[in-house]
């Protein structure tokens, strides 16, 4: 008797631990936004421009070349919404680690980059320093996930003081090669 209850509660068991789902089995809960974070303390929360909360987008900015690097995307209220943060990932590195950033040099592109882009002001942003820490790679789903923090100054003056400082970022994308 012992036997068959001990069969039945592991088969109980086995049974309600059990999910589906859509992306290879896991029962990971896909979040509402793709990015979130904190620009001087404001909320920002976006998906892909086009309001999905799963993929990355297409790179179309040339000093980054579709063959080499990933575009993860957030852009705050779609198509024409502002502002949007662009992470860069060189497809060759993305890999569980700490990524240091800094002042971008367009002559080497970094194998991890990081950018603000906000037009309703008249200051031209640029990354000054900052860490995308990538926590996660499925390598099978091609889910990206990790944090982010950096800071940008006006790229037209020699500034020390960062006009936007981006903290509590978190990604997750699924990246297409």
């Amino acid at each position: 008797m012992k036997k068959i209850a001990f069969l039945l509660l592991t088969v109980s068991l086995a049974l309600t631990s059990c999910s589906s789902s859509s992306d290879g089995g896991s029962s990971e809960e896909i979040p509402t936004y793709a990015m979130t974070a904190k620009i001087n303390g404001t909320t920002f929360q976006a998906n892909n421009p086009f309001g999905g909360n799963m993929f990355s987008n297409t790179n179309i900015w040339n000093y980054y070349p579709l063959e080499d690097y990933v575009m993860l995307q957030g852009r705050s209220g779609g198509v024409w919404g502002n502002p949007e943060i662009n992470i860069w990932l060189k497809k060759s590195d993305i890999a569980v680690g700490t990524y240091i950033l800094g002042q971008e040099t367009f002559d080497t592109p970094p194998s991890h980059f990081i950018d603000l882009i906000d037009n309703s002001n008249d200051i031209s942003e640029n990354t000054k320093n900052g860490t995308i820490i990538i926590t996660e790679v499925n390598t099978t789903t091609k889910i990206v996930k990790g944090t982010f923090q950096f800071n940008t100054v006006d790229d037209l003056e020699n500034q020390t003081t960062p006009d936007y400082s981006v903290t509590e970022g978190t990604f997750r994308y699924q990246y297409a090669e």
